[in-house]
């Protein structure tokens, strides 16, 4: 069986530069990449163990109840998946409201996902704050953008002195 496998050579490079180098150009060799191989299939292999054995001890679990208890479990397991998409549902609605909320407002709706909340009343609570700080930073930040020295209106000055050299040569 071993007169099979074939090895690859080992190629060596005679002058390798920096970037080789960082980079890690390897060769690695069949019997290598067959040891890495079988510990890949071995941890899969466990992996495939473990949820047999779980499902097993599910499965026994689940042989040990009575029908009533089964009949419970089944029916909190429904009611928890039907709780589930309903909260899937409302956050849904909540976040296509607080969407128009935002747009009614002028804010981006890109930031509908940091505001919406199962409650209703919380997801207006958080678009009021929202609409509050997104304003005073937009306020701040033009105040900032025209801070400085206001432009001086030349053309006003000059019709100013042209009209006073006019009325001071006329006479």
């Amino acid at each position: 069986m071993e007169d099979n496998k074939q090895t690859t050579p080992v190629v060596e490079t005679p002058a390798t530069t920096n970037s080789e180098a960082k980079g890690g150009n390897k060769s690695f060799s069949q019997t290598d990449m067959d040891n890495l191989a079988s510990k890949v299939r071995l941890e899969e292999k466990a992996k495939t163990q473990e949820a047999i054995k779980e499902a097993l001890a599910e499965y026994d679990r689940q042989a040990k109840l009575t029908e009533e208890e089964r009949e419970k479990e089944a029916k909190s397991k429904r009611e928890a998946e039907l709780k589930a998409r309903e909260d899937d549902i409302t956050l849904r609605e909540r976040k296509l409201q607080a969407q128009e909320l935002l747009q009614a407002k002028h804010i981006p709706i890109d930031l509908v996902e940091f505001i919406v909340d199962l409650d209703e009343n919380k997801t207006k609570d958080n678009i009021e704050k929202l609409a509050k700080t997104y304003n005073k930073s937009v306020e701040t930040g033009v105040t900032d953008k025209l801070k400085g020295t206001p432009p001086r209106d030349f053309s006003n000055s000059n019709n100013e002195e042209n009209t006073s050299k006019k009325i001071s040569g006329a006479f």
